[in-house]
């Protein structure tokens, strides 16, 4: 199975890290950041003001994957990413997909600067086989990857059958863009993880926003961090993620 550091962002378990530790701003835990601390009640409250407002940037939708080979139904993938094209306020974010079920085959992730010129992905990796349905995710960070401020980026996810050949009806992909934010990233370093996320998704930083969720439903000791995320996935249309996490128990 996957030979890379992974994640699997659910209740059924967590098995191992694919997205490590992230040092960007937006991420640091409260107690980092000289926030208070907050009750579950508090959090939960917070969190439903929990809004994502995209920005109208005219990009192609997102292509999802799935479908039939012979008789064998292929898991389906879905990438953690709205309709269109969603920013990130971090240059290193971490990215998620959701994959329907277990499958042998490999997961290739892909990263291309959008741009006509540019021949060779940033990043092209296999990340080995998947185990289980889950959500899971892949740091630029760890991956020396930083994105420049203003540019627009490709990034898919494939998934191959056992005998290692990939489909065009088992890749999804999508576009995002890098656009810096100074002063928004210093006021989100400040607030607790609930006030990030609400920020973030309110300001059209999707990825950011689902990567607190994210990030909190793996380490935090509080409930509400997955129902928050679902309510989150379902305002992109992402339901097969949605009704994932809706079904797995909130780790504790």
């Amino acid at each position: 199975m996957m030979s890379n550091k992974r994640i699997l962002i659910s209740g059924l378990a967590a098995i191992g890290v694919l997205a490590a530790a992230h040092g960007h701003a937006e991420d640091k835990p409260a107690a980092e950041t000289g926030a208070p601390s907050a009750s579950e009640q508090d959090i939960a409250e917070a969190l439903k003001s929990l809004v994502f407002v995209p920005h109208d940037t005219g990009a192609p939708e997102v292509t999802d994957a799935g479908g039939v080979r012979g008789v064998t139904v292929l898991p389906k993938i879905e990438l953690l990413a709205p309709e269109g094209m969603a920013r990130t306020l971090s240059p290193t974010p971490t990215l998620y997909w959701h994959v329907s079920k277990a499958a042998e085959g490999p997961v290739r992730f892909t990263l291309l600067a959008d741009d006509v010129t540019a021949i060779d992905p940033l990043l092209e990796i296999n990340l080995g086989g998947v185990d289980q349905e889950g959500i899971y995710g892949l740091s630029l960070d760890d991956h020396g990857i930083t994105l420049e401020h203003g540019e627009r980026y490709v990034w898919s996810v494939a998934l191959a059958s056992v005998g290692g050949n990939y489909g065009s009806d088992m890749v999804a992909q999508t576009m995002m863009e890098h656009v810096a934010a100074p002063e928004l990233a210093k006021a989100v370093d400040a607030a607790r993880p609930e006030e990030r996320a609400v920020r973030l998704a309110a300001e059209g930083y999707w990825y950011d926003a689902v990567d607190v969720l994210s990030e909190q439903i793996e380490t935090a000791a509080n409930a509400p961090w997955q129902a928050a995320r679902a309510h989150l996935l379902d305002q992109a249309g992402l339901l097969r993620a949605a009704r994932f996490d809706r079904g797995a128990r909130p780790q504790r």
